[in-house]
Order: C-alpha cells, then structure tokens, then sequence
C-alpha cells in the first residue's frame, strides 16, 4: 500500500510547474509561473504549436498525466463519427509526439468515455485525470453535474452511477451547472475539487474522491473589477479576466518553509469575448485566490481549457485554440502546445508511439 505521501507526489504529476522556490513563503503566491511560449515547427511533428488536432474530431479541454522519463498521457474531449462528443485518450514519449493526430497518418485517439447514462444528457467534457494509487480517477462534466469515471489500466473506466457533484440552487452564484472540475489531494488524503458554475471558480473537498462538500459559499476565484481607464497608467492594459473565470487546473507544491502552495491557471475572458490563459495562487488549504495580472499565455486564438505538466525538459502547457488553415475554410479547435522556460529550445521530436 502506498503512502500518503507518494500518493500526493503522484497528483502532482497531472498538473505542475517549474516555479522558482526563491524565498519560499516570503514570495507573492503568484511567482513562478510562465509565461509560456508557443511550440515551434521544429518541436513538433505536424503543424506548430499543435499537438492533437482534427478538423473533423474537433480535440479540447485537454488533461494531462506524467509517465516514466518525458512520457505523458492525453485525455481529451474529441468528436464521434455520430456527431457525439468522448473522451479520448493519446499519449506522447516526449509530450509533444501525440498517437492520433492529424499528421500521424491512420492512427486516431482512442475513445474511453462516451454519454450513456440518463443524468449525463448525452453531453460529456471538462475530463481531469489524476493518479491515486494504482487507479486513475477520471472526473468529467455532463447535463446533471460532475461524474466520475475510476480505470487500473487507463482505457476501462467503471462510471459512478450518479454524479458526485452537482449545483446548488440556494448559491447565487452558481447560475449553472458546475462543470471543469480539477482535482487533487491534500498531504493528509483528503481531497480538493476546483470548478467552475456560472463566471466563477469554486472549491469542495471530499474524504474519499465521492462524496463532496463545499468549501464555504462563495467564489474563490471571481472575475477581476472593471477598472476606470481613467486610473490606469500609460500603455497599461485592463485585466483580460472581467467577464469570466472558468476551466481551473490546479497544481500543488510545499514550499521551503514547509507550507502549502495552491497554484491554479484558469480561463479569463473579457466582454468582447476574447480569452486568455491566466495564473493564480494562494498559501494554505483554504482561502480566495490572489491573480496574477500578467498572461501566463495569450494568443487571441480563443485559447481556453488549460492543463500543463513538468518534464525533465520544462514545462509544458496544453490548450484548446483555433487552428487556421488558409483563408477559405473556417478554423477548427485543437490542441496546442506551449512550453516555459522560453528561452530553452527543445530538441527533435520524438518518433510517434505505436499505441494510444
């Protein structure tokens, strides 16, 4: 049985960063993060900076788990011939070589959850994959709620037959179905869901990853205040988050001095409804959120759904945005690839894999 250590070691794998220590609690909680550039041609095999892209499987709102060496794991939502949306799962000897897309000729990802019971609507999305023991816990978004779907192996998954989480209509709030979930455990065992219900981001925590229960009745994270244009300085730019924050992926780490670092990066929109990949973060278990108010990554191709992973090489970050192909067909979403430090270059891509 492993120990509740390692079992915290092994969530961090889905979700992490190469934020600088520095002085430990004495840094802002929002240091360290990014900013992200995108992948260059040479990085990738296909186009750049995508990494799961097909115009008619329309790949997104990736999620991402480390394997041995630089190996990950790619769950993201994709597209059926019927017209229906799965989950699909690919995966990457480097995190950049996916099995499935577009230019990996024959090969396409492998379907592992699809709609089928009453309360999901024949609606799935939001997949966020962690590592608890020898399973891999798959939670998701559907018409009634957050499911919950639990594999030994990564391809079989076994559903909750009800979600595990659901809105609650006495918070104002939360004006629709929470959906996004990101999940990860405390040192202790216990267990923490960020998600997003209406233009914000809240948390529950649960004993045992089934049963949760709402960490206070506000927002943790809420859009940024519109500022008067009056009040800001010369060539600075208003927040690009005071519409909506949605899409948490949450990453966790024990500073120097022993604490808790809770780290989300998270979807901001404005009103014209352009959107941006934001960062935020906070000391201790519990609490609102502190942004930061520079991009981590922003590119104006309706960027949105953001999950990132460490590697040996750095830090990679996956997110679903527009990919263009001339001028006389319309853009199609996939998934992109951006990767910090910027002024590292990385080496050929690998080989594609054989199997997803």
């Amino acid at each position: 049985m492993k120990s509740r250590s390692l079992l915290f070691a092994l969530v961090l794998g889905a979700c992490a960063t190469t934020g600088a220590d520095g002085e430990g609690d004495l840094n802002l909680p929002t240091v360290g993060m990014g900013p992200f550039r995108r992948l260059d041609p040479e990085e990738v095999r296909g186009v750049a900076p995508f990494i799961l892209d097909g115009r008619e499987e329309l790949y997104r709102e990736p999620t991402v788990l480390r394997e041995e060496g630089d190996g990950v794991i790619l769950y993201a939502v994709g597209r059926q011939s019927n017209g229906a949306d799965a989950i699909v799962r690919s995966r990457s000897p480097d995190a950049r070589s996916f099995y499935g897309t577009s230019s990996h000729a024959g090969r396409r990802p492998r379907v592992v959850l699809t709609a089928d019971l009453p309360w999901e609507g024949n609606t799935i999305g939001g997949p966020a994959a962690i590592r608890v023991g020898a399973e891999i816990l798959l939670y998701y978004s559907a018409a009634g709620g957050i499911g919950l779907a639990r594999s030994g192996d990564g391809f079989a998954f076994r559903k909750e037959p009800a979600p595990v989480f659901v809105r609650d209509p006495a918070l104002a709030w939360e004006t629709t179905e929470v959906h996004a979930p990101s999940v990860y455990q405390l040192p202790d065992g216990r267990f923490r869901m960020m998600y997003a219900a209406g233009i914000s981001i809240g948390e529950a925590e649960s004993p045992d990853g089934v049963k949760w229960t709402r960490v206070g009745t506000t927002p943790i994270l809420e859009p940024a205040p519109i500022p008067d244009p009056a009040s800001l300085l010369p060539n600075e730019k208003p927040p690009f988050d005071t519409a909506s924050v949605g899409d948490p992926c949450v990453v966790t780490r024990t500073t120097p001095a022993g604490r808790l670092h809770v780290r989300i990066l998270y979807t901001g929109s404005i009103a014209s409804g352009a959107t941006t990949i934001g960062f935020a973060g906070r000391y201790g278990e519990s609490g609102p959120l502190d942004r930061q108010p520079v991009p981590a990554y922003s590119v104006n191709q309706g960027e949105a759904a953001p999950a990132f992973v460490e590697t040996a090489q750095g830090t990679f970050l996956y997110i679903q945005q527009l990919r263009r192909e001339g001028t006389t067909q319309p853009p199609y979403l996939s998934i992109a690839g951006a990767f910090s430090p910027g002024n590292v270059k990385l080496p050929e891509p690998a080989e594609f894999p054989d199997d997803p």
